[in-house]
């Protein structure tokens, strides 16, 4: 009797350390993953075939494609994921830009409602195209996600990232709510994306 009692013993104390070790390197997972978004910064960028910037960000992703065509780094920016309600006056509005530069060479995007629409809607326009080369225009902490998704869908097209910091901020995830949460729900989506 006394054997059996010893290992549920030994069993009922390893499992509390089993616990918190895979919650320790889920912590650690989630910090690396907010670190690296964090310190990403955009690269000079070669100048590409176009410029695809994904919604979201409160216009700042969008600004930061319609500058990068308006200095030729890319012959069109396509803003992908724009609600259907959106005019192309409200999309100056909040992302400003020369009206010049949105009527000679930016194309909108309406169809995609999700990362995996926006890929897939990239995709349609890129290759109908014939673009190469893109770059990819989003916030730093949804890029992981979004280079993966974007890369599924166009194994043949180069993709230089471009992040952005918008209104969610990796480097703030232990003092500010929001992009504590932000992150976090990119971090959880972009593990399960990496799964599939």
């Amino acid at each position: 009797m006394s054997r059996p009692d010893r290992s549920t013993a030994r069993r009922s104390r390893i499992l509390p350390v089993l616990v918190l070790l895979v919650l320790a390197g889920v912590c650690f997972d989630f910090l690396m993953f907010a670190r690296r978004a964090g310190a990403s910064v955009p690269a000079s960028v070669q100048t590409a075939d176009a410029v695809v910037a994904l919604t979201g960000g409160s216009g700042l992703r969008i600004a930061a494609g319609v500058d990068l065509v308006a200095k030729g780094r890319g012959a069109r920016l396509l803003i992908s994921g724009v609600n259907p309600d959106v005019t192309l006056d409200d999309l100056i509005a909040l992302a400003g830009g020369a009206p010049e530069t949105y009527a000679c060479c930016v194309d909108i995007g309406y169809r995609a409602e999700t990362t995996i629409g926006n890929a897939e809607e990239t995709a349609v326009w890129a290759y109908e195209h014939g673009y190469t080369r893109l770059v990819i225009v989003t916030s730093d902490y949804h890029m992981p996600r979004s280079l993966l998704l974007l890369q599924r869908a166009m194994p043949d097209i180069e993709l230089q990232p471009y992040p952005v910091r918008t209104v969610v901020d990796p480097t703030a995830v232990l003092s500010d709510f929001r992009s504590f949460r932000g992150v976090l729900t990119e971090w959880a989506k972009w593990r399960v994306t990496g799964l599939n």
